[in-house]
């Protein structure tokens, strides 16, 4: 659906979209046919992608998060993208992705519901100039298993508004690897219900402050592998 129709419907008129009482109506610029700016994420219909700017936060150390939003949980995040998070779940939704909650509270062994994405990461290589590209899954690993983060996707749980504020603006929670009903995109694996169980990647995470480029578009089934959607 191009994304001029999406938006003709009024950003307030979309499910699950957060509180516009509690939260200004976010700018929405156009820039192409079918592509919009809003905030600092770029909405590209014709691509079927949002895509925008961030930094490393963590290059070691036991995490709850790929990324937070500047301001959040820097002390267990991988990453900080550089997005107001209403920003960035209104950005979803205009590409026609559906949210769906599913927990209750942190730690929640249930599977976060909502639309499956994929979470891509891209910055120039400080030693030699290359351009390195990674799914997020690659910058988190799993220590009983001794290997980087199964490759899977990430579920569009959304995050929720309680007593007028939207919970992700005012956490700064983005992706979460462990459960939380206040974040936006969250793990589908069995593990997002265990804060032990991942760190940051140190074998593939980039030096702390390097600056990255993030690609999120709807899933699309990595062969070999199972879907947990």
């Amino acid at each position: 659906m191009p994304i001029i129709i999406i938006l003709a419907s009024g950003v307030p008129s979309l499910a699950q979209a957060p509180n516009q009482a509690a939260e200004e109506k976010p700018p929405i610029k156009k820039l192409a046919e079918n592509v919009y700016q809003i905030g600092n994420i770029i909405v590209d219909g014709k691509k079927k992608e949002i895509s925008f700017g961030g930094w490393v936060n963590m290059s070691e150390g036991i995490v709850e998060l790929l990324a937070c939003a500047p301001g959040g949980k820097t002390h267990e995040s991988v990453l900080v993208f550089d997005v107001e998070p209403f920003h960035f779940q209104i950005a979803l939704l205009l590409m026609g992705l559906e949210c769906g909650g599913g927990l209750k509270y942190q730690g929640d062994p249930a599977t976060p519901k909502g639309d499956p994405v994929d979470i891509f990461v891209k910055w120039t290589d400080p030693g030699n100039s290359k351009t390195v590209s990674v799914r997020g899954e690659d910058l988190v690993y799993d220590i009983p298993k001794k290997h980087a983060m199964k490759r899977t996707h990430w579920i569009f749980a959304g995050s929720r508004v309680i007593d007028g504020v939207f919970a992700a603006q005012a956490e700064k929670s983005l992706v979460t690897t462990y459960h939380d009903p206040n974040t936006i995109l969250d793990n589908p694996l069995p593990t997002g219900a265990d804060d032990t169980v991942y760190e940051a990647n140190r074998a593939v995470v980039p030096p702390v402050g390097t600056k990255v480029l993030v690609t999120i578009k709807p899933y699309e089934k990595i062969r070999g592998s199972r879907e947990h959607r």
